[in-house]
């Protein structure tokens, strides 16, 4: 007689397939560059694999065990690593195809600059793309300092500071009214993600252990306003599942044994979808949170000379490493929607990239910008596969792919707060 399943554990599993992601899993979206040479390449990355940022506070919300990793909370996992060094081998080769890198030595420091944020993952995401691109070189990573970073972190370090009273009606807003209307909504997916977990035996929280129990609402912290209660940390649960499965740990301990697969897996990252959908992606927050780091990329686009004051490198090659917080409000801006393999829609992935390419046409000097979105899916990240990354293109107002350069920078430059603005300092501090 085959072991009999408790009747919650069935009801999840059930769910589960149920919630089987169906985004197409395209690889790649054709762009057409008959005719027109790659000359600059400049990109935004979310750093790769990483456990928990906090694992004892999800301990304190759960009754199983969480599942332990190699490194401690927050960094950069061995196998994030080499997953990040597949990602830049593949650049090397597709920059290569494209003219923009010609020779197989080493780059000098006027051909490649990479600015990371000031968090260990991000520069360690950072030094692997490197290793990847560029194996037995010796290129640095820089970056500034975690209190003063106004680049990847403004809000939180005296740049764009929120309005909290602007801010909570934009949240209220995306809410749905209420914080009332938020939970009526999500709260399904918060009370699977409760059944997964489990209820703690024993508890300290003043207002019980109970995570679906808990009071929705808003809370000023610092010069941001954020989501208090249970929706932050059923967030969390879920991005820590799936980086349980992208770092390959035994399927018995990705979600306690209950997402055998990518598509379970994504089944489970409703929480996380909300998070940002009420944070993020409220464009108001993104508008105040990523101006400095878009301005800095319209900057790299439009020189085609010495690098102004107060703005990027003039480098062929720039690349910036942070969060995903980063990606998130960057999407936002652009308007640039996207579903690439077996990720929520607009997800940030692990190791995901925002890829701004200005292509010339030789024939009459004109600049054209495309953009996309690459990234590595949930079985290419566990099985480090040596397979292209996906790749989903950005069209413009105009549905076109390839944007001309002053029509890009005029759209995407009023879409920018100057007041969110400054010029930016990228030696390391």
């Amino acid at each position: 007689m085959p072991a009999m399943t408790s009747k919650p554990a069935r009801s999840l599993w059930l769910v589960l397939s149920m919630l089987m992601a169906a985004a197409p899993l395209v690889h790649a979206q054709a762009l057409d560059t008959s005719g027109l040479r790659l000359d600059k390449v400049v990109l935004v990355m979310r750093h790769g694999v990483r456990p928990a940022t906090d694992t004892a506070e999800l301990q304190t919300w759960s009754a199983k065990p969480w599942p332990t990793f190699a490194v401690a909370d927050g960094q950069l996992t061995a196998h994030g690593y080499r997953a990040t060094v597949l990602l830049g081998q593949w650049q090397r080769d597709y920059l290569k195809g494209q003219g923009l890198f010609t020779a197989n030595g080493c780059p000098s420091a006027d051909q490649v600059y990479l600015q990371a944020s000031p968090a260990a993952r991000t520069r360690a995401t950072g030094k692997a793309l490197l290793e990847g691109m560029f194996p037995g070189c010796t290129v640095p990573v820089h970056h500034g300092v975690a209190s003063q970073d106004q680049l990847f972190h403004p809000s939180e370090n005296g740049l764009g500071a929120l309005d909290p009273q602007q801010a909570e009606q934009a949240i209220l807003a995306a809410m749905g009214g209420s914080p009332q209307a938020a939970q009526k909504r999500y709260g399904p997916a918060l009370l699977r993600m409760q059944q997964l977990v489990g209820v703690p035996h024993t508890c300290d929280q003043p207002k019980g252990c109970v995570l679906s129990e808990q009071p929705w609402g808003l809370k000023e912290k610092g010069s941001t306003v954020k989501l208090s209660g249970p929706l932050s940390m059923g967030a969390s649960m879920a991005e820590t599942i799936r980086m349980q499965y992208a770092e390959g740990l035994p399927l018995s301990q990705v979600a306690f044994g209950h997402a055998r697969n990518a598509a379970q897996v994504a089944g489970l990252m409703e929480l996380r979808s909300a998070k940002y959908a009420l944070t993020q992606h409220v464009p108001y927050i993104a508008r105040r949170g990523a101006s400095q780091l878009l301005h800095q990329v319209l900057l790299a686009l439009d020189e085609t000379g010495p690098a102004v004051a107060g703005g990027p490198p003039s480098t062929p090659w720039l690349a910036y490493v942070g969060h995903d917080g980063n990606i998130a409000q960057l999407r936002t801006l652009l308007g640039f929607d996207w579903n690439i393999a077996q990720y929520p829609r607009n997800d940030a992935a692990p190791g995901g990239t925002l890829l701004f390419e200005r292509w010339l046409d030789p024939r009459n000097g004109q600049r054209f910008v495309s953009v996309a979105y690459v990234a590595q899916s949930l079985d290419q990240l566990r099985q480090l596969s040596h397979q292209a990354p996906y790749r989903v293109q950005f069209t413009g107002p105009d549905g076109k792919a390839l944007m001309p350069l002053a029509t890009f920078e005029q759209t995407m430059g009023a879409r920018i707060d100057s007041t969110a603005t400054q010029p930016q300092a990228y030696a390391d501090d």
